[in-house]
């Protein structure tokens, strides 16, 4: 084995130029395999840090438009009674709750958890206890369980907290317990602190009465299955009592259904089919590679031929040539792939760092052992794949030509391996049009999520988000409107700052769960769960100027429109237009979210809410925060200044009038949109470059078969040539050998392509799957790439010298 190794290695230098293009390709194919393989295994098949995780499930139950809704508490509670597939269910409300130290206020994520939260994740404390069903009750003590990374980053992992006292939001809570930062993957991340859920109604978010009264749904639902019970199973169970609860409360349950997920499979549902699409492409990628190398194989074997007929003379059997040949390509594929293994840790590098913070998951990417496993598995397929046909064919010798000294026109099988390059070639085209039609759906997808009206003006707008957790502020309403009056007020007084305004909900900002049915005072009542909904936002005075969205009918709201006076609202011109054809909507009124009896005092246009790409809500409305005192807004400011300047000036402007009060998600409008669009346009752009290399690999062994070709038939073009045929006529022989496998190759992609496609209909946007335009622009971009790679043989073919080659 070591003299085949050696003589391989001799072989290989002897052709530098194959042997650096080979490991190229192969490194470049085999590195991204193993950095898509990493990113697969770090997401999606890596199992939760929990026991048993595979146990772990979300529980909804999924209401027009809301795939996702959560439950109300009554229902949670008779559903653990009755159920009998589950060790534990656990119920969690997220809120922000301010901590309060020396220094300035801190927002801290807060989740008020049922204890049985804990059970269900099986994850031990590190300091102290979890709470009890005891401590769980309302008006019970004030109790709080830290994650690991507040108790590391806020308390600087100081193990004496346990015991003491910290304010949250002006309430004295105990900190009796830190628990595993792998607690806070039940939702996004960046949790900080666990409180009994009951004790949600101290802190003024939800009022007591939620946890005895029907149809407020409020809470997220967690669950572990028992062992050996699947999903099925589980969800057949739930949907039993859940049916039976719809009999008993059939006002409040009218339309719910109940669905459970696998725990990681809900987590990392936002982006996993982008995932599987990357993989998809970089697999089609590696296939191209490899038949290209076979294609490089076999041109390669046109000047080995001499070499393989002497070895047969000299008595070397065919099983012996190819394991030579075997070998060669076996160590071609091992340099290709130990310098994957660094380019892929490049990609892991620059995935980690372009991607955002915040994305599940993703920080834990890196090259495993299971990477490596991987790539090793890759370097033998990619082997086998590349250097199989070629080596059997090579073996195919005959030892006549050698002893008559024909080895410069003497064929190893040369027929059939023209077809076998030929069916190799059809294959390249036929993978890359169809990774060609799937980046080009996404390229057009991603311009129109681009180029789609927004509806208002994102440039030099600023958002910051001010919350106000405490409890004087979410107990007197009054109080609440005095400070976003007076808030507002010195955010249009600082220097630079055209206009300000305000929005509990403002557009293109990553909320999906403001929703909420109506129904138009005056006109028939739609049935239960068939009434149209749309998307509420509570702002101020001067919104829509600050925006610059133009009010199309009536008035902006102003100091007149307060809690005392009839409840007022402003919609967009798609509810007008559709309740109220041929009328003046202003004066009419709607109802929705206990906010009755809404007139309508102005009309806007239809503004994107959402993520172009994710499901619109049809309609929108706005009400003035003066009739509602929110407890959360975003600032939006227009200004030219720089963040840094504008952050300290909010800051200072919020501090002048209550210190307590922290500011978060401070940035410009376009920043926030832009990381909306962080994963398409690193999606798209990645397909589109695996596209571009697999192109380019097919354009080389579409190149590599003719240049074999005519070297193999050289004597023959000269013979035709002496005889008179013109050089058109031997351009159109050669291109006619070359374009005839491109042709049933993209016949062959088309097809596959406009198949496949509608596995993808989830991430186009503004495009069909069967998009017309982008398949004549992938038959184009081929077709023109095929007549370059056919132009430099055609024209080395009509400049073959008949003289020359007839007297060889």
């Amino acid at each position: 084995m070591l003299s085949l190794l050696r003589y391989s290695v001799r072989q290989l230098l002897k052709s530098p130029g194959f042997t650096i293009t080979a490991i190229v390709i192969l490194s470049f194919s085999i590195g991204l395999c193993t950095a898509i393989f990493s990113l697969i295994d770090a997401v999606i098949l890596k199992p939760l840090p929990y026991p048993n995780s595979e146990r772990l499930v979300e529980v909804c139950e999924p209401h027009q438009h809301h795939p996702f809704s959560v439950f109300d508490y009554p229902d949670f509670v008779d559903m653990v009674a009755a159920q009998h597939t589950f060790d534990s269910l656990a119920v969690l409300k997220r809120a922000a709750v301010d901590l309060r130290t020396t220094g300035e206020a801190q927002l801290l994520e807060a989740d008020f958890v049922s204890p049985t939260l804990f059970r269900v994740s099986g994850l031990p404390v590190i300091l102290g206890r979890v709470f009890s069903e005891k401590e769980d009750i309302p008006n019970g003590p004030l109790v709080a369980v830290l994650s690991e990374r507040c108790w590391r980053s806020r308390f600087q992992s100081d193990p004496n907290i346990v015991g003491k006292n910290i304010v949250l939001s002006d309430l004295n809570v105990e900190v009796i317990g830190i628990v595993p930062s792998q607690m806070d993957d039940w939702g996004p991340p960046g949790l900080d602190v666990y409180l009994p859920i009951h004790t949600i109604a101290a802190f003024h978010f939800i009022e007591n009465h939620v946890f005895t009264a029907r149809g407020s749904h409020h809470f997220t639902c967690f669950g572990r299955l028992k062992a050996g019970v699947s999903v099925s199973q589980g969800e057949a169970d739930l949907k039993t009592i859940q049916a039976n609860l719809l009999v008993h409360y059939r006002d409040v349950n009218q339309g719910r259904s109940l669905q459970i997920f696998p725990l990681l499979g809900f987590i990392v549902s936002d982006y996993s089919t982008t995932i599987w699409l990357l993989a998809a492409a970089v697999s089609v990628l590696l296939i191209v590679s490899c038949l290209n190398i076979a294609n490089l194989l076999f041109a390669r074997g046109l000047y080995r031929r001499r070499e393989m007929m002497i070895r047969a003379t000299l008595g070397a059997s065919r099983w012996r040539v190819i394991r030579q040949l075997l070998v060669e390509t076996v160590l071609l594929t091992s340099i290709g792939g130990i310098a994957g293994i660094g380019v892929a840790n490049v990609c892991v590098w620059g995935t980690k760092n372009l991607i955002p913070k915040d994305l599940y998951r993703f920080q834990e990417l890196q090259i495993n052992w299971n990477a490596l496993g991987f790539t090793l598995c890759v370097i033998v397929a990619a082997a086998l794949v590349a250097g199989l046909l070629p080596a059997w064919s090579l073996s195919q010798v005959t030892l006549a030509p050698a002893l008559q000294g024909e080895s410069g026109r003497a064929g190893t099988g040369g027929p059939l391996r023209h077809r076998i390059q030929t069916g190799l070639v059809t294959a390249q085209v036929a993978l890359t049009c169809v990774l060609l039609v799937s980046a080009g759906l996404l390229i057009r997808s991603f311009y129109a999520t681009q180029t789609v009206k927004l509806g208002f003006k994102p440039d030099h707008l600023f958002k910051a988000g001010v919350s106000l957790t405490s409890v004087k502020y979410e107990s007197d309403d009054a109080k609440t409107v005095a400070f976003w009056d007076e808030l507002v007020t010195k955010i249009r007084q600082i220097p630079g700052v055209t206009d300000a305004a305000m929005n509990e909900n403002p557009p293109l900002s990553g909320d999906r769960w403001s929703i909420s049915p109506f129904i138009v005072d005056g006109q028939p009542k739609p049935e239960p769960d068939h009434e149209p909904v749309l998307t509420p936002q509570t702002v101020s005075s001067g919104y829509f100027r600050t925006t610059q969205i133009p009010i199309l009918q009536g008035r902006d709201f102003n100091a007149e429109d307060t809690a005392d006076k009839p409840n007022v609202v402003i919609v967009d011109a798609a509810l007008a237009a559709h309740f109220f054809p041929g009328q003046n909507p202003i004066g009419k009124s709607i109802t929705y979210s206990g906010y009755t009896h809404c007139t309508i005092i102005g009309v806007v246009p239809y503004v994107c809410h959402r993520t172009p790409g994710e499901e619109e809500i049809p309609f929108q409305a706005y009400q003035p925060y003066t009739q509602l005192a929110p407890s959360s807004e975003s600032l939006i400011l227009r200004s030219d200044l720089s963040s840094s300047n504008l952050v300290a000036a909010v800051r200072q402007a919020v501090a002048s009038i209550d210190p307590g009060i922290p500011i978060y998600d401070a940035y410009p409008y376009d920043q926030m949109i832009a990381e909306q669009f962080v994963t398409r346009r690193l999606s798209t752009l990645l397909v589109a470059l695996f596209s571009g290399a697999t192109l380019f690999l097919s354009a080389v062994g579409l190149y590599g078969v003719l240049s074999y070709f005519v070297g193999q038939k050289s004597r023959e073009i000269g013979i035709r040539m002496a005889l008179g045929a013109q050089a058109r006529n031997i351009l159109k022989l050669v291109a006619e050998r070359g374009l005839w496998p491109v042709a049933v190759g993209l016949a062959i992609g088309i097809l596959a392509g406009l198949t496949l496609a509608r596995y993808i209909k989830t991430l186009l946007y503004g495009v069909s799957a069967y998009d017309p335009i982008t398949i004549v622009l992938t038959v184009l971009v081929l077709g023109v790439a095929s007549l370059f790679a056919c132009l430099l043989p055609a024209v080395r073919a009509i400049r073959i010298n008949p003289m020359k080659v007839l007297s060889e």
